[in-house]
């Protein structure tokens, strides 16, 4: 290599100067290779904090056994999806599930309480084997029980994007949980529920975070769940369902889920140290029914 570089230089050197050392000539080239390193590996470091722009099938995961897998991977980044059904229908549960496993996965994510206290959360937590540690748990229920003049503030979904954003300033947030939109409908005193929500969940999706928010549903009274599932770009639904001989099933369906290629089949929802979802076969009648 030496001799070549000498040669070269001899090729190209004008008529009257002094042909260099091969030797300096090495040097400066490797230092030329270490620069050429350097800059390649800062650019290589630039690359990777530089933010990404996210791919139009970009999925969050569920970790629901069997389920994932029938939703294209799980349910569209940035997305609002509504978890809804009745009392005892394990909303709650399942949204923390969702939460609890994206963030072992290394998703940050928080889980806002407005009804439920921060004890009976932590309280679920151990009871699914789903851990202790609820640093991650907002509890605006607390909040308003503790503070004279909390019930008195009207824009609680202001209070609420405000604190979003100055959370995802500090930290960036993957995921969200709103439980439930019921309260916090109730608390805010909307004049135009569907319209205030529309701007609501505007504001979640240009945030870029995957939000589930939580929405009972009761036969006996109007409440928020039909513009909630109206807005929303997905809607888990729970119900509960007759099994036979007094037994009764929680089953589950994906209604509505956009830009996703989903069955909107029932599904029966299980918990055994993890939610898994098995296709939902209707009882058969008793052949000793009419006898």
């Amino acid at each position: 290599m030496a001799q070549g570089v000498d040669v070269e230089w001899v090729r190209t050197a004008k008529p009257g100067e002094p042909s260099r050392p091969p030797e300096e000539l090495e040097a400066e080239l490797r230092e030329l290779r270490d620069e050429v390193r350097r800059l390649r590996e800062q650019v290589a470091a630039l690359a990777a904090t530089s933010p990404r722009p996210m791919p139009e099938d970009a999925r969050i995961p569920t970790y629901v056994a069997r389920l994932d897998t029938s939703l294209e991977g799980g349910v569209p980044k940035a997305g609002v999806i509504a978890i809804t059904g009745p009392g005892g229908s394990m909303k709650t549960s399942l949204a923390l599930y969702i939460l609890i496993k994206n963030r072992a996965a290394g998703r940050r994510g928080v889980y806002v309480t407005v009804e439920e206290s921060r004890e009976s959360i932590l309280r679920t937590m151990r009871h699914h084997g789903l851990g202790t540690d609820g640093e991650f748990l907002v509890d605006i229920a607390r909040l308003r029980v503790e503070h004279e003049g909390a019930e008195e503030i009207r824009d609680w979904l202001r209070v609420l994007r405000d604190f979003l954003v100055r959370r995802n300033q500090r930290e960036r947030i993957d995921l969200v949980v709103i439980d439930t939109m019921d309260v916090l409908v109730s608390m805010a005193h909307l004049q135009d529920v569907r319209n205030e929500l529309f701007h609501f969940f505007h504001f979640l999706r240009s945030m870029g975070v995957t939000t589930y928010v939580i929405a009972n549903v009761d036969p006996s009274r109007a409440g928020v769940a039909n513009d909630v599932t109206f807005l929303a770009d997905g809607v888990f639904e729970l119900r509960f369902s007759g099994a036979g001989e007094g037994k009764v099933q929680l089953l589950f369906r994906c209604a509505k889920m956009r830009h996703t290629n989903h069955s909107r089949d029932y599904f029966v929802l299980t918990y055994d140290k993890g939610f898994a979802a098995r296709p939902y076969e209707a009882p058969r009648p008793s052949r000793w029914r009419g006898r």
